[in-house]
């Protein structure tokens, strides 16, 4: 653990100083202890140190500080690993501009298994939200970890996917593990951790900002095989992640959508660009050399529990969303009995109504 405490305290520094600058004093200093035992005069001779970060190395060298930080970890049953330690994740420790440690909630997913993240806007549409938990279910449900970072829209969507199969996730946090955000998510975060872990580069209590969010996406793109964007827009945040994945030699995959929606112009785009097009599962299966023959079991038989009528409508229910007329148009029911039949099968969890009279499957 010796050397581990001053890497904790450069980790605790991060917020304020930046992964970038760190490494590059890590990389001068050799060791995280000789960096924090370093002559003040050594240190202003380094290029590129201003005085604010000058000051902030050198104001916060009290190791017992960092001893009453390791303890708190402990009390909040937070584990940090440096990137010397050997339990660190070696993906993400070979990836450029590495974190210096991880702090996290719940059990680390070993090396050993498969990890693909599953991306995309927060202001999303209710075909991302079914392309996240369509692609991120089976895919758990085959032992591969999904990792996302658990904010709204695309990345709470494939969390819940994973949750739902019995499959484990990882969700990569831009602000303390013990920070909640979005501040809805608690109840979801309590599951993530009972079935993987929040992990954070940022020392506890540290309070989400927007420029700890790119930084937080190389991390998510670090620990994964292969990188899947559901939906995304042409100037979405989630392509910063899409960037990194590529400067990191990883699979970039992507969902096609409508032409017309500009809340998949990114994924679009991604895909003429030279992106591997999903539209299954299997497709990521595929890319990580997997073989993706056995079908999930699934949970309910609709030929066996509907009557013929709910299977009609069922059948004509569509994933891309369809208006109330289309579906009277295709089964030829009369508007009352079909109307009837849509609030059965909403009840049945089997189609979801949309603003609009849209439909689709659930």
């Amino acid at each position: 653990m010796h050397g581990e405490i001053y890497m904790l305290w450069l980790s605790s520094l991060v917020a304020q100083l930046g992964s970038r600058k760190l490494n590059e004093l890590l990389s001068r200093f050799k060791t995280a202890k000789a960096l924090f035992t370093a002559p003040h005069d050594e240190l202003r001779a380094v290029g590129g140190l201003t005085p604010i970060a000058f000051n902030t190395l050198t104001r916060n060298r009290n190791l017992s500080a960092i001893e009453d930080l390791l303890r708190g970890l402990e009390s909040e049953r937070i584990v940090y690993i440096s990137r010397e330690h050997e339990a660190f994740p070696v993906m993400l420790a070979a990836i450029p501009d590495p974190p210096i440690g991880i702090f996290y909630i719940g059990e680390l997913p070993p090396d050993d298994l498969h990890k693909v993240s599953i991306i995309g806007s927060r202001r999303c549409s209710e075909y991302g939200l079914m392309a996240a938990r369509k692609l991120a279910a089976p895919l758990a449900q085959r032992g591969i970890v999904i990792v996302s970072g658990m904010a709204r829209g695309v990345d709470s969507m494939a969390h819940k996917g994973a949750l739902e199969s019995g499959g484990k996730t990882i969700a990569v946090l831009g602000c303390g593990v013990d920070v909640c955000y979005p501040n809805e998510a608690h109840a979801l975060r309590i599951k993530i951790i009972e079935n993987g872990c929040v992990l954070s580069e940022y020392p506890p209590g540290t309070q989400p900002h927007k420029a700890f969010f790119p930084a937080r996406n190389r991390i998510i793109s670090g620990l994964s095989h292969a990188v899947v964007v559901a939906e995304a827009g042409r100037k979405s945040g989630t392509l910063i992640t899409v960037d990194t994945a590529h400067d990191q030699g990883r699979e970039v995959l992507a969902v096609p959508g409508n032409i017309s929606s500009k809340l998949s112009e990114g994924t679009n785009r991604l895909i003429r660009d030279g992106a591997f097009p999903v539209i299954d599962y299997t497709d990521v299966l595929f890319a990580l050399g997997i073989s993706g023959e056995t079908e999930p079991e699934t949970p309910l038989d609709v030929k066996v529990v509907l009557a013929p009528d709910e299977k009609r409508v069922y059948d004509v229910v569509h994933s891309e969303m369809l208006h109330f007329d289309t579906i009277l148009e295709r089964t030829g029911l009369p508007a009352n009995q079909a109307h009837l039949i849509c609030i059965a099968l909403e009840l049945k969890k089997l189609i979801k109504k949309l603003p609009g009279a849209r439909y689709m499957k659930s």
